[in-house]
């Protein structure tokens, strides 16, 4: 019986400090923009062996996000976009594969890249990235159109010179890469017309700060009730002289 209890013990401890490191990085990532909330998903595995027939472990499957917009607001810088709804923004990764990103505070490098502030070149048609001439003005279109006048012409000689890729796969089939970018493994990101951007507006991480804390504060009673029943049952298990072990 001590054995069993020591088990499940440690099963749920490690679930716990799984949901503490979510938690710990939803934290540290309240303020950084259109972040999406990590959520654990814990399966339940059998074990096989000796003496585990009836022992079941709980292990993190995969770090699923909450999709749920974050608030919106109003900048007035004319390169930062907010995509309306649901949708995404089309990047390149740094190993140079198609991701997605809800991230719209853009730069130009110098080189005439349009990226990310964090330094993922933006896609528009056919994947490749968007490389722009010199401008003296230069502007972003709901529908991710970039239209701009081009240094050494008239400055109400607009161009358009390309278009954000904007896409909306299904929510289901995401998965967030370990650069905190977003995928779909079965496919590459195809343009949906319906994803729309708010311009000059940036979407903030749906983080909710109070109540990440909440949760900490109680995952932290739970470790400490949990350990403290392993080593309850440890010292029951040294009395009796009954070693614990996991198999």
């Amino acid at each position: 019986m001590s054995q069993q209890v020591y088990y499940l013990a440690l099963t749920g401890l490690n679930s716990t400090m799984d949901r503490m490191t979510a938690a710990t990085n939803n934290l540290a990532n309240a303020n950084t923009t259109a972040f999406k909330a990590q959520r654990p998903v814990f399966l339940a595995q059998p074990l096989y062996g000796q003496g585990l027939a009836n022992r079941v472990d709980v292990a993190a499957q995969q770090d699923t996000a909450d999709f749920r917009a974050g608030a919106v607001t109003h900048t007035g810088r004319n390169l930062d976009v907010a995509v309306k709804g649901d949708g995404w923004i089309a990047v390149q990764a740094s190993d140079g594969s198609p991701a997605l990103t809800r991230n719209g505070a853009l730069t130009i490098s110098p080189n005439g890249m349009l990226q990310t502030n964090d330094g993922h070149p933006v896609l528009g048609g056919g994947l490749a990235p968007i490389s722009l001439p010199p401008l003296q003005s230069m502007t972003i279109g709901e529908d991710g159109t970039i239209s701009g006048a081009l240094v050494g012409q008239p400055p109400d000689q607009v161009a358009t010179l390309n278009r954000i890729m904007l896409s909306n796969p299904p929510a289901a089939s995401l998965r967030r890469r370990t650069d905190g970018l977003f995928h779909d493994p079965a496919r590459s990101p195809t343009p949906d017309a319906k994803v729309q951007l708010q311009v000059a507006s940036l979407e903030g991480s749906n983080v909710d700060s109070v109540s990440v804390m909440m949760s900490l504060i109680e995952l932290t009673r739970t470790f400490q009730m949990q350990t403290q029943l392993m080593q309850m049952t440890n010292k029951s298990g040294q009395s009796q002289g009954t070693p614990l072990s996991l198999t």
